[in-house]
Protein backbone atom coordinates (compact mmCIF):
# COMPACT_ATOMS: atom_id res chain seq x y z
CA UNK A 1 0.00 0.00 0.00
CA UNK A 2 1.03 3.44 -0.30
CA UNK A 3 2.22 5.33 2.27
CA UNK A 4 -1.31 5.80 5.05
CA UNK A 5 -1.65 9.89 5.66
CA UNK A 6 -2.59 9.83 9.32
CA UNK A 7 -4.06 13.15 10.49
CA UNK A 8 -4.23 13.85 14.73
CA UNK A 9 -6.60 16.67 15.85
CA UNK A 10 -5.80 17.37 19.05
CA UNK A 11 -4.30 20.07 21.71
CA UNK A 12 -4.15 18.12 24.65
CA UNK A 13 -0.79 15.88 24.42
CA UNK A 14 1.88 17.21 25.02
CA UNK A 15 3.93 15.06 22.45
CA UNK A 16 2.80 12.38 20.02
CA UNK A 17 5.96 9.99 20.82
CA UNK A 18 3.53 7.54 21.61
CA UNK A 19 1.76 7.18 18.40
CA UNK A 20 4.99 7.46 16.45
CA UNK A 21 6.73 4.38 17.92
CA UNK A 22 3.38 2.66 17.00
CA UNK A 23 3.07 3.80 13.45
CA UNK A 24 7.41 3.14 13.22
CA UNK A 25 6.34 -0.14 14.22
CA UNK A 26 4.24 -1.14 11.90
CA UNK A 27 5.22 1.33 8.82
CA UNK A 28 8.72 1.75 9.51
CA UNK A 29 9.76 5.62 10.41
CA UNK A 30 9.39 6.60 6.68
CA UNK A 31 6.84 4.79 5.67
CA UNK A 32 4.17 7.06 6.69
CA UNK A 33 2.69 10.64 6.60
CA UNK A 34 1.65 12.76 9.91
CA UNK A 35 -0.22 16.24 10.02
CA UNK A 36 -1.74 17.56 12.89
CA UNK A 37 -4.67 20.25 13.60
CA UNK A 38 -6.47 21.81 16.65
CA UNK A 39 -9.59 22.06 17.92
CA UNK A 40 -9.64 25.72 16.47
CA UNK A 41 -8.32 24.70 13.24
CA UNK A 42 -9.12 21.49 12.23
CA UNK A 43 -12.09 22.98 9.83
CA UNK A 44 -10.05 25.30 8.20
CA UNK A 45 -7.62 22.33 7.32
CA UNK A 46 -10.20 19.82 5.92
CA UNK A 47 -9.60 20.65 2.86
CA UNK A 48 -6.16 20.09 3.06
CA UNK A 49 -5.93 17.34 4.90
CA UNK A 50 -9.65 15.64 4.86
CA UNK A 51 -9.02 13.79 1.11
CA UNK A 52 -5.27 12.17 2.39
CA UNK A 53 -6.30 10.67 5.52
CA UNK A 54 -6.34 7.11 5.82
CA UNK A 55 -7.21 7.57 9.53
CA UNK A 56 -7.92 10.75 11.69
CA UNK A 57 -7.01 10.27 15.02
CA UNK A 58 -9.37 12.65 17.12
CA UNK A 59 -10.32 14.18 20.54
CA UNK A 60 -14.15 13.31 21.85
CA UNK A 61 -15.47 17.02 21.66
CA UNK A 62 -14.11 17.32 17.52
CA UNK A 63 -17.45 17.22 15.76
CA UNK A 64 -17.67 14.90 12.86
CA UNK A 65 -20.92 14.67 11.08
CA UNK A 66 -21.60 14.72 7.34
CA UNK A 67 -20.48 17.59 6.09
CA UNK A 68 -16.67 17.13 7.12
CA UNK A 69 -16.93 13.51 6.19
CA UNK A 70 -17.53 14.50 2.56
CA UNK A 71 -14.32 15.74 2.86
CA UNK A 72 -12.88 12.27 3.99
CA UNK A 73 -12.61 10.69 0.59
CA UNK A 74 -10.08 7.94 1.64
CA UNK A 75 -10.51 7.53 5.45
CA UNK A 76 -11.05 3.86 6.44
CA UNK A 77 -11.33 4.88 10.66
CA UNK A 78 -11.90 7.43 12.49
CA UNK A 79 -10.49 7.01 15.56
CA UNK A 80 -11.38 8.67 19.08
CA UNK A 81 -9.36 9.53 21.93
CA UNK A 82 -11.99 8.14 23.99
CA UNK A 83 -14.47 5.89 25.40
CA UNK A 84 -17.27 7.75 24.00
CA UNK A 85 -18.43 8.15 20.55
CA UNK A 86 -21.19 10.76 20.68
CA UNK A 87 -18.88 13.56 18.67
CA UNK A 88 -19.46 11.07 15.33
CA UNK A 89 -22.02 10.41 13.50
CA UNK A 90 -21.58 6.61 13.75
CA UNK A 91 -24.65 6.21 11.07
CA UNK A 92 -23.44 8.20 8.55
CA UNK A 93 -19.56 6.77 8.86
CA UNK A 94 -21.11 3.11 8.40
CA UNK A 95 -22.56 4.33 5.28
CA UNK A 96 -19.64 5.75 3.57
CA UNK A 97 -17.64 2.36 4.97
CA UNK A 98 -15.73 4.33 7.49
CA UNK A 99 -14.57 2.43 10.64
CA UNK A 100 -15.10 4.05 14.04
CA UNK A 101 -12.66 3.30 16.88
CA UNK A 102 -13.05 3.67 20.36
CA UNK A 103 -11.07 2.77 23.74
CA UNK A 104 -13.11 0.98 26.32
CA UNK A 105 -11.35 0.75 29.51
CA UNK A 106 -8.58 2.48 29.62
CA UNK A 107 -9.32 4.94 32.69
CA UNK A 108 -11.58 1.93 34.40
CA UNK A 109 -9.02 1.66 37.04
CA UNK A 110 -8.34 5.04 37.28
CA UNK A 111 -12.15 6.19 37.46
CA UNK A 112 -12.44 3.25 40.29
CA UNK A 113 -10.02 4.61 42.24
CA UNK A 114 -11.84 8.08 41.71
CA UNK A 115 -15.52 7.14 43.08
CA UNK A 116 -13.60 5.03 46.33
CA UNK A 117 -11.78 8.39 46.97
CA UNK A 118 -15.25 10.30 46.91
CA UNK A 119 -16.71 7.60 49.65
CA UNK A 120 -13.22 7.82 52.07
CA UNK A 121 -13.74 11.85 51.68
CA UNK A 122 -17.88 11.41 52.78
CA UNK A 123 -17.40 8.48 55.18
CA UNK A 124 -13.71 8.56 56.53
CA UNK A 125 -12.91 12.21 56.26
CA UNK A 126 -9.29 13.21 56.77
CA UNK A 127 -9.03 17.06 55.86
CA UNK A 128 -10.43 19.90 56.56
CA UNK A 129 -10.89 19.74 60.54
CA UNK A 130 -8.88 23.02 60.64
CA UNK A 131 -11.54 24.88 62.28
CA UNK A 132 -13.16 22.56 64.46
CA UNK A 133 -9.89 22.12 66.12
CA UNK A 134 -9.07 25.94 66.31
CA UNK A 135 -11.93 26.06 68.41
CA UNK A 136 -11.16 23.14 70.94
CA UNK A 137 -13.08 20.66 69.09
CA UNK A 138 -11.49 17.11 69.24
CA UNK A 139 -12.34 13.62 68.60
CA UNK A 140 -15.46 12.89 68.00
CA UNK A 141 -17.12 15.86 69.17
CA UNK A 142 -15.13 17.39 65.60
CA UNK A 143 -17.29 15.53 63.43
CA UNK A 144 -20.20 17.68 61.67
CA UNK A 145 -22.18 14.36 61.51
CA UNK A 146 -21.73 10.72 62.61
CA UNK A 147 -19.67 8.65 60.55
CA UNK A 148 -20.46 5.14 59.50
CA UNK A 149 -18.21 2.40 57.86
CA UNK A 150 -18.18 1.77 54.31
CA UNK A 151 -19.26 -2.05 55.08
CA UNK A 152 -22.65 -0.29 55.95
CA UNK A 153 -23.29 1.28 53.16
CA UNK A 154 -24.55 -0.19 49.67
CA UNK A 155 -23.53 0.89 46.32
CA UNK A 156 -25.98 0.71 43.49
CA UNK A 157 -24.32 1.47 39.70
CA UNK A 158 -26.36 2.19 37.20
CA UNK A 159 -24.20 1.05 33.73
CA UNK A 160 -22.02 -2.05 34.01
CA UNK A 161 -19.20 -1.75 31.31
CA UNK A 162 -15.61 -2.39 32.08
CA UNK A 163 -15.42 0.78 34.32
CA UNK A 164 -18.07 0.30 36.52
CA UNK A 165 -17.19 -3.46 36.89
CA UNK A 166 -13.34 -2.10 37.97
CA UNK A 167 -15.53 0.00 40.21
CA UNK A 168 -17.70 -2.83 41.39
CA UNK A 169 -14.24 -5.17 42.28
CA UNK A 170 -12.76 -2.25 44.60
CA UNK A 171 -15.68 -1.58 46.57
CA UNK A 172 -16.63 -4.89 47.70
CA UNK A 173 -12.47 -4.92 48.53
CA UNK A 174 -13.48 -2.99 51.13
CA UNK A 175 -16.36 -3.69 52.41
CA UNK A 176 -19.50 -2.23 50.37
CA UNK A 177 -22.48 -4.45 49.21
CA UNK A 178 -22.56 -3.73 45.64
CA UNK A 179 -25.53 -3.91 43.40
CA UNK A 180 -25.83 -3.04 39.75
CA UNK A 181 -28.39 -2.87 37.07
CA UNK A 182 -28.06 -2.00 32.61
CA UNK A 183 -30.04 -2.94 30.23
CA UNK A 184 -28.10 -5.98 29.35
CA UNK A 185 -27.29 -7.33 32.47
CA UNK A 186 -29.15 -10.43 34.45
CA UNK A 187 -29.18 -11.94 38.03
CA UNK A 188 -27.20 -14.44 36.28
CA UNK A 189 -24.39 -11.93 34.68
CA UNK A 190 -24.43 -10.10 37.54
CA UNK A 191 -23.82 -12.83 39.89
CA UNK A 192 -20.32 -14.26 37.47
CA UNK A 193 -19.46 -10.67 38.30
CA UNK A 194 -19.86 -10.61 42.08
CA UNK A 195 -22.35 -8.35 42.49
CA UNK A 196 -25.80 -8.64 42.69
CA UNK A 197 -28.80 -7.65 40.02
CA UNK A 198 -31.27 -4.81 41.09
CA UNK A 199 -33.61 -3.98 38.64
CA UNK A 200 -33.47 0.66 38.67
CA UNK A 201 -36.35 1.43 40.62
CA UNK A 202 -35.56 -0.62 43.47
CA UNK A 203 -31.75 0.14 43.36
CA UNK A 204 -32.46 3.47 43.40
CA UNK A 205 -34.67 3.61 46.12
CA UNK A 206 -31.89 0.75 48.09
CA UNK A 207 -28.64 2.51 47.59
CA UNK A 208 -26.43 4.62 50.04
CA UNK A 209 -24.79 5.78 47.23
CA UNK A 210 -25.25 5.89 43.50
CA UNK A 211 -22.61 5.79 40.59
CA UNK A 212 -23.26 6.53 37.34
CA UNK A 213 -21.67 3.95 34.60
CA UNK A 214 -24.08 4.75 31.18
CA UNK A 215 -22.84 5.76 28.26
CA UNK A 216 -24.59 9.00 26.55
CA UNK A 217 -26.61 8.70 23.40
CA UNK A 218 -30.05 9.79 22.36
CA UNK A 219 -31.85 7.02 24.60
CA UNK A 220 -29.78 7.77 27.45
CA UNK A 221 -29.94 11.86 27.44
CA UNK A 222 -31.37 12.55 30.89
CA UNK A 223 -31.70 9.46 31.99
CA UNK A 224 -31.21 9.94 35.38
CA UNK A 225 -34.16 12.43 35.79
CA UNK A 226 -36.78 14.29 39.02
CA UNK A 227 -38.53 11.04 38.83
CA UNK A 228 -35.53 8.68 39.23
CA UNK A 229 -33.80 11.18 42.16
CA UNK A 230 -37.08 11.47 43.62
CA UNK A 231 -36.78 7.65 44.40
CA UNK A 232 -33.11 7.96 46.33
CA UNK A 233 -32.93 7.99 50.12
CA UNK A 234 -32.99 12.04 51.78
CA UNK A 235 -29.06 11.09 52.78
CA UNK A 236 -27.87 9.56 49.46
CA UNK A 237 -25.33 10.80 47.76
CA UNK A 238 -25.28 10.33 43.51
CA UNK A 239 -21.72 10.36 41.45
CA UNK A 240 -21.46 10.99 37.79
CA UNK A 241 -18.27 10.09 35.81
CA UNK A 242 -20.33 9.17 33.02
CA UNK A 243 -21.37 11.75 30.73
CA UNK A 244 -23.12 15.19 31.94
CA UNK A 245 -25.81 14.80 29.36
CA UNK A 246 -27.49 11.49 31.25
CA UNK A 247 -28.30 13.13 34.10
CA UNK A 248 -30.44 16.35 34.03
CA UNK A 249 -28.82 18.76 36.09
CA UNK A 250 -31.66 20.88 37.13
CA UNK A 251 -33.39 18.20 38.59
CA UNK A 252 -30.20 17.28 40.79
CA UNK A 253 -30.10 20.76 41.73
CA UNK A 254 -33.88 21.43 42.80
CA UNK A 255 -33.65 17.75 44.87
CA UNK A 256 -30.22 18.89 46.68
CA UNK A 257 -31.30 22.44 47.88
CA UNK A 258 -35.06 20.78 49.26
CA UNK A 259 -33.58 18.59 51.28
CA UNK A 260 -34.86 15.59 48.97
CA UNK A 261 -31.19 13.94 48.40
CA UNK A 262 -28.03 13.87 50.43
CA UNK A 263 -25.41 15.14 48.04
CA UNK A 264 -23.55 14.67 44.50
CA UNK A 265 -20.26 14.46 43.22
CA UNK A 266 -19.71 15.27 39.59
CA UNK A 267 -17.06 14.97 37.09
CA UNK A 268 -19.05 15.81 33.94
CA UNK A 269 -21.54 18.22 33.20
CA UNK A 270 -23.95 18.99 30.54
CA UNK A 271 -21.87 22.29 29.14
CA UNK A 272 -17.85 21.78 29.57
CA UNK A 273 -16.20 23.88 30.83
CA UNK A 274 -19.40 25.40 32.57
CA UNK A 275 -19.88 28.64 32.85
CA UNK A 276 -18.48 30.43 36.18
CA UNK A 277 -22.06 31.22 36.94
CA UNK A 278 -23.51 27.66 36.42
CA UNK A 279 -25.92 26.75 39.46
CA UNK A 280 -24.55 24.02 39.95
CA UNK A 281 -21.15 25.36 40.50
CA UNK A 282 -23.04 27.35 43.50
CA UNK A 283 -25.35 24.57 45.26
CA UNK A 284 -24.31 23.12 48.63
CA UNK A 285 -24.37 19.86 48.96
CA UNK A 286 -22.98 19.02 45.20
CA UNK A 287 -19.07 19.24 44.69
CA UNK A 288 -18.20 19.53 41.07
CA UNK A 289 -14.60 18.24 39.92
CA UNK A 290 -12.98 19.05 36.54
CA UNK A 291 -13.78 16.27 34.50
CA UNK A 292 -10.44 14.72 35.61
CA UNK A 293 -11.77 11.16 36.98
CA UNK A 294 -10.09 9.18 34.20
CA UNK A 295 -6.97 11.12 34.73
CA UNK A 296 -2.95 9.64 35.11
CA UNK A 297 -0.14 9.01 33.44
CA UNK A 298 -0.70 5.31 33.17
CA UNK A 299 -4.21 5.98 31.50
CA UNK A 300 -3.24 8.72 28.78
CA UNK A 301 -0.33 6.18 27.91
CA UNK A 302 -2.87 3.59 27.14
CA UNK A 303 -5.19 6.31 25.35
CA UNK A 304 -2.59 7.53 22.95
CA UNK A 305 -1.29 4.15 22.30
CA UNK A 306 -4.72 2.18 21.59
CA UNK A 307 -5.84 4.87 18.89
CA UNK A 308 -2.89 4.75 17.34
CA UNK A 309 -2.94 0.83 17.40
CA UNK A 310 -7.19 0.62 15.99
CA UNK A 311 -5.75 2.88 13.46
CA UNK A 312 -3.21 0.66 12.29
CA UNK A 313 -5.24 -2.58 12.98
CA UNK A 314 -7.65 -1.28 10.55
CA UNK A 315 -4.96 0.11 7.94
CA UNK A 316 -3.43 -3.40 7.98
CA UNK A 317 -6.74 -5.39 7.33
CA UNK A 318 -5.69 -7.01 10.85
CA UNK A 319 -8.52 -7.93 14.10
CA UNK A 320 -8.01 -6.62 17.12
CA UNK A 321 -9.19 -3.03 17.03
CA UNK A 322 -11.87 -1.62 19.38
CA UNK A 323 -14.20 -0.30 16.50
CA UNK A 324 -18.00 0.71 17.43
Amino acid sequence: MEKPFFWIIDDEWADYEREKTVFDRAFGADGYELAFSGPKTYREDLSRYGPLADAVLTQIDIEIGPREMEQLTHCRILSNYGTGYNNIDVQEARARGIAVGYIPGYCAEDIADYVLSVLYRRYKPTAGFEEEIRAGKWGAAAMPEPLHRLSSKKLFLVGFGSIARAVAQKARGVGLSVSAWSPHLNAERAAAAGVCYQPLAEGLADADIVSLHLRYDKETHHFIGAAELARMKRDAILINTARGGVLDTNALIAAVREGKLGGAVLDVLEQEPPDPRDPVLHCPGIEVTPHISYDSEEALGDLQRRAAENAVHVLKGKPGADLV
